[in-house]
């Protein structure tokens, strides 16, 4: 990472939503492709039960790897290290042949056990405080850090704003996925004034809107969606790659490039799903790091 980003960029990064399907593992994981082809030294925690970050780096049954430790591991175990969690971010899945690791880019592995998290931490000591003390033993060795985060807004995902410099709420076009967004702006907030002893400082600082109709036929409430969008968040919600476009445009390679665990950048390079998470990223405020 050059100096200047450095300075400006905050190094984690969660990506939120209290409900499931809304294109947060998704972004995390083509983001995170994007920004180690920038050059960036990058890690994705896979915080959700379903284990769909692990996936599309190719790892499809993560609980089920001999010897290998998951974030449960390192969250119920304390002597477990989160580097023993750590594998390289895979292009295809884990152990077929010609399966190769991206480079840059390494994920904490999920596992299906964090459905018990929550039930875990409730009775663990500065339970709110479990991701950010295990990210603190590797943090210096990444410019960048992404959280995937379950849907929900519990303590899992408190774990995971504390932990962060910054909060990029994932949504698809509609008005009651906009009108979910003020809960989670609602949950920053008590996060910030709770915790502020603890040095908690995420702020929303971006909306990214996934599954984008594009065309009216695909989606006759779009236009609606998106000025409010607009009148709601302003210069939050990040762009497209393409003039007055917002965020990621729905895209049949998207759930193909999961299926062949696969991130976009390497399963359709040329693609506009690819394209717009190249502008979002770029948007986000990074740069590629000059060789």
């Amino acid at each position: 990472m050059t100096a200047t980003q450095a300075e400006n960029i905050p190094q984690i990064i969660a990506f939120t939503n209290q409900v499931g399907g809304s294109g947060k593992s998704t972004s995390t994981v083509n983001i995170g492709a994007q920004l180690a082809d920038f050059g960036l030294r990058v890690l994705v925690v896979d915080a959700d039960d379903q284990c769909d970050a692990s996936v599309a780096l190719g790892y499809m049954f993560p609980d089920q790897i001999d010897g290998q430790k998951t974030i449960y591991d390192c969250l119920t175990d304390k002597t477990v290290k989160l580097q023993e969690a750590i594998v390289p971010a895979l292009c295809g899945p884990y152990g077929a042949e010609g399966t190769k690791p991206i480079d840059n880019l390494h994920l904490v592995l999920g596992s299906g056990e964090m459905e018990n998290a929550e039930q875990y931490l409730t009775t663990a000591m500065a339970r709110e405080l479990w991701l950010k003390r295990l990210l603190d033993q590797v943090k210096g060795d990444y410019d960048v850090i992404l959280i995937d985060c379950p849907g929900s807004l519990g303590l899992v995902v408190i774990g995971a704003i504390l932990a962060s410099d910054r909060v990029v709420a994932c949504i698809k076009p509609g008005f009651k996925e906009l009108r979910g967004l003020t809960r989670i702006e609602q949950k920053i907030e008590a996060i910030l004034e709770d915790f502020a002893e603890y040095g908690a400082h995420a702020k929303l600082t971006d909306v990214l809107m996934v599954d984008v109709p594009t065309h009216r036929s695909q989606g006759a409430v779009w236009d609606d969606g998106k000025n409010m969008a607009r009148d709601a968040y302003g210069d939050l919600v990040l762009p497209g790659s393409t003039e007055g476009q917002l965020g990621i445009r729905r895209s049949t390679k998207i759930p193909e490039s999961y299926a062949h665990q696969k991130v976009l950048l390497y399963f359709d390079r040329a693609g506009e799903a690819t394209a717009d998470y190249l502008a979002v990223t770029k948007a986000m405020g990074f740069k590629r790091v000059a060789k």
